[in-house]
C-alpha cells in the first residue's frame, strides 16, 4: 500500500509513535502485557516508515509488501495482549507469542512470494487474478480479522462494566473506534488483494492509495491511547501527580502541628512504605489528629479580623493554640472545636485540610506578630520549641 498522507503530515505521525515506543519501553516495560503492546508499536512504526511513500514511491514495491510484514508482526504481538485481556493464562503467554510470531512469519512469506509479480508485470499481483492472489488476500486479512475480534470483544466487555469510569470509557470507545476505522478498509483490501477487482485496478489509480489512510488512523489513535499510561508516569516521577502535590500543599501545616504534637507521627518504619499515596493518607490522618489535640489550647476569645472566613478563623485560633502550648500553658477548652463539619469521607476531610493549608501562612504569621513571647524567644521560635515541650 501506499501513504496518501503527505510527508509533511506523516513525519509527525510517525515521529508521534516512535516517541511513544520508545518512551513505553523505556519506562513501561515490566509486564507480559506492556511488553507485547511495546512490541506491537515498534512494528507499526517501522510498517508506517515502509509505508510512506517518500521512501516507496511505487506502489506494490518490494518496501510496501515488507511494510505488510511490519504490520503482521504488530496485528499478532496486539493479539497476545487481547488474548491476556481475555483471561489467557499469564504462563503460557511466550509460547503462544512464539506460535503467533510464526504464523506472521509465513504470512508475510506468502505475501512476498505472491508479490513478486507485481513487481515486474506492473499490476497489484500479476495480470492473472487467481488462488495466490486470494492465499495473499487472507494472509493479511485472517490475522488482522483474528486480533480485531479479540481485542473488540475484550473492550466491549469493559465498557459494559458498571465500575467503568468516565475516563476508562473514552479510552476504550477510542480503541473500538480504531478497530472499527482498521475494519471499513479490511473488505476493500480483501477484493483487491484477491484480484477480484482484476485489471480494473491499476497501481497508478489515486483512488487506491486512499485506502492506506485507516492504517495511519488505526496506528495513531492506538499509539495516543498507549501514551495516557506513559504519561501518568512522567507526572508521576516529575512530582506533579495529585498525590505529590497535595502533599507539598500540607506539608507546612503538617510540620508546625506535628512539631506542636511529636506523639501522633506515625513510625515510617513500622509501616514500611512511603509511597506519595501512602504519604498523603499518612500526612491526612496525622494533621486531623494533631488538630483534635490542639483544639483544647486554642483560646475562645481571640480577635478576629472583619470578613474573616471560618477556615481562617479556625486556622488562627490553631496557630495561637500551638504557641499557647509552647508556652507551657493548659488547655484552654475542654470540648475541642472543628473546622466544618465532620467528613463523611477521607476526600471530603482532604479538601477541608487543603483549605486550612492555604489559609495558614497568614495565620501562623498573625500569631507571631501578635501573640507575647516570653523573654529571650522569637515568636517564630515557638513552633519549634513546642515539639519540645510536647
Amino acid at each position: 500500500m501506499n501513504s496518501p498522507i503527505p510527508g509533511v503530515v506523516a513525519a509527525p505521525l510517525i515521529g508521534f509513535v516512535a516517541l511513544v515506543t520508545i518512551g513505553r519501553w523505556a519506562l513501561l516495560h515490566r509486564t507480559i502485557t506492556d511488553r507485547l503492546l511495546n512490541r506491537a508499536l515498534a512494528w507499526a512504526a517501522v510498517g508506517m516508515v515502509l509505508l510512506e511513500r517518500g521512501i516507496a514511491p511505487r506502489f506494490g514495491s518490494l518496501m510496501h509488501q515488507l511494510s505488510m510484514g511490519c504490520m503482521l508482526f504488530a496485528i499478532m504481538s496486539a493479539y497476545g495482549a487481547a488474548m491476556l485481556w481475555a483471561g489467557a493464562d499469564p504462563s503460557g503467554a511466550r509460547r503462544r507469542q512464539r506460535r503467533y510470531y510464526l504464523i506472521a512469519a509465513v504470512c508475510a512469506v506468502v505475501i512476498l512470494v505472491v508479490g513478486t509479480p507485481a513487481r515486474h508485470n506492473g499490476t497489484l499481483l500479476g495480470q492473472t487474478p487467481g488462488m495466490w492472489s486470494a492465499i495473499s488476500a487472507l494472509a493479511f486479512c485472517l490475522p488482522a480479522i483474528a486480533c480485531g475480534r479479540v481485542m473488540a470483544g475484550a473492550l466491549w466487555r469493559e465498557l459494559a462494566r458498571a465500575d467503568t469510569t468516565r475516563r476508562e470509557r473514552l479510552v476504550y470507545g477510542s480503541l473500538l473506534a480504531a478497530l472499527a476505522t482498521g475494519a471499513c478498509s479490511l473488505p476493500f483490501s480483501a477484493l483487491l488483494f484477491g484480484g477480484i477487482l482484476g485489471d480494473a485496478v491499476r497501481i497508478e489509480d489515486p483512488d487506491l492509495i486512499r485506502w492506506a489512510w485507516p492504517n495511519f488512523t488505526v496506528i495513531v489513535v492506538s499509539a495516543a491511547v498507549l501514551a495516557v499510561p506513559l504519561l501518568g508516569v512522567l507526572v508521576t516521577r516529575a512530582g506533579w501527580d495529585r498525590s505529590r502535590r497535595y502533599c507539598r500543599r500540607l506539608r507546612p501545616l503538617w510540620t508546625d502541628v506535628t512539631r506542636a504534637v511529636p506523639e501522633i507521627v506515625l513510625d515510617l518504619a513500622a509501616t514500611g512504605r512511603d509511597e506519595p499515596e501512602v504519604r498523603l493518607i499518612r500526612m491526612t490522618v496525622e494533621i486531623r489528629d494533631a488538630l483534635l489535640h490542639l483544639n483544647r489550647y486554642a483560646p475562645e476569645d481571640l480577635p478576629m479580623p472583619d470578613g474573616a472566613s471560618p477556615t481562617e478563623r479556625y486556622a488562627r485560633r490553631i496557630a495561637h493554640g500551638i504557641c499557647a502550648k509552647a508556652e507551657g500553658c493548659g488547655p484552654a477548652n475542654a470540648t475541642p472545636r472543628t473546622v466544618a463539619p465532620a467528613s463523611r469521607d477521607l476526600d471530603s476531610e482532604l479538601r477541608q485540610l487543603l483549605e486550612l493549608a492555604r489559609a495558614w501562612p497568614r495565620a501562623r504569621a498573625g500569631a507571631e506578630t501578635k501573640r507575647p513571647t516570653p523573654a529571650g524567644a522569637s515568636a517564630g521560635r515557638l513552633f519549634r520549641r513546642s515539639a519540645m515541650r510536647a
